[in-house]
């Protein structure tokens, strides 16, 4: 049994080095936003590409659907960081620019 749990223990130091490069939990959320915006914007750029091709098809009712999803999906972080600044937080962990 101990060999077991030193084995585990061996194996998980590397994954343990990982974690603490200096980063704080502001920053590290900041780099997890971030990835969902870029995931979201292209998913939402596809949303939007997909519908203009249903559109094409024939499926007016589809891809109208399609393109507003698609929008809303790409556009949500400009859209979450202008009710931020509306309602008067606008110092959030991920800056999407400026609204005045």
């Amino acid at each position: 049994m101990k060999t077991t749990f030193l084995t585990f223990a061996i194996r998980l130091t590397p994954i343990l080095a990982q974690a603490g490069g200096g980063t704080t939990l502001t920053q590290g959320t900041s780099s997890a936003l971030g990835i969902v915006m870029l995931i979201g914007f292209l998913f939402g750029t596809i949303c939007v590409i997909s519908g203009g091709f249903a559109i094409r098809r024939g499926d007016t009712d589809s891809g109208k659907l399609s393109i507003v999803g698609g929008l809303i999906i790409a556009g949500a972080p400009v859209i979450v960081k202008a009710l931020f600044v509306a309602f008067g937080i606008g110092t959030s962990t991920v800056d999407v620019g400026t609204f005045q």
